[in-house]
């Protein structure tokens, strides 16, 4: 039966009767059955129109792109820091595995990860807060890891000025009668790169370790 026609049966009986005869339950469940359904209808059409699709913008690829790059897509300060840290650090892991090679990376390359790494994300995460934003954005992490026995893991220079900002570096040692180990340091231009700051060493073996990249 038509919605408009058992509407209009409900009404008629009640007026005609006085209200002293209910219509038929069926005409009161069809009724009911038919308002709930067109409620439905009209939440879930609602819900429809008011619910707009989101699409996130798409992150930047730390791992292929430039940090100049990068660093556009940012536009808050305290962003921007972080990104630049997330990219020294996959930096540091990518251009350290390539140094180590594949003799010494099977052997150290975990060590490097657990014990190293952080440190380096810690110190990267000081020095960067105390940059202005200007020279975050400019900054330029260089790709080629010296080989043989050369220390340069990679260096950090702003390109506005030319001038490396940091340098981080790891060094074969071999004191009396303890092995040989690789100590990881950085140096900075707070004092023009006199220094050597610690970041920690892994002890490689007895017996001399394979060149850097072989």
């Amino acid at each position: 039966m038509p919605v408009w026609l058992r509407k209009t049966l409900v009404v008629l009986i009640t007026v005609f009767t006085l209200g002293t005869v209910s219509p038929p339950p069926h005409l009161l469940a069809d009724s009911d059955k038919s308002t709930n359904t067109e409620s439905a209808e009209n939440y879930i059409e609602t819900k429809n129109i008011t619910t707009p699709q989101i699409e996130n913008d798409p992150e930047p690829d730390f791992h292929t792109l430039p940090w100049q790059e990068i660093a556009a897509t940012y536009e808050d300060t305290e962003d921007l820091q972080e990104a630049f840290v997330t990219y020294t650090v996959i930096q540091a892991t990518e251009q350290t595995r390539q140094k180590f090679g594949e003799r010494i990376e099977s052997r150290r390359g975990e060590e490097f990860r657990s014990v190293i790494l952080p440190k380096i994300e810690e110190t990267i995460t000081y020095l960067s807060s105390e940059l202005d934003e200007e020279t975050m954005r400019n900054l330029i992490i260089s790709d080629h890891p010296t080989k043989g026995k050369g220390e340069k893991i990679f260096h950090i220079k702003n390109a506005a000025t030319g001038m490396d900002v940091f340098r981080l570096h790891v060094r074969r040692e071999n004191p009396p009668g303890k092995g040989h180990w690789f100590s990881f340091h950085y140096h900075d231009a707070r004092d023009d790169f006199a220094s050597h700051h610690e970041l920690g060493s892994i002890y490689w073996d007895r017996n001399t370790p394979p060149n850097w990249m072989s």
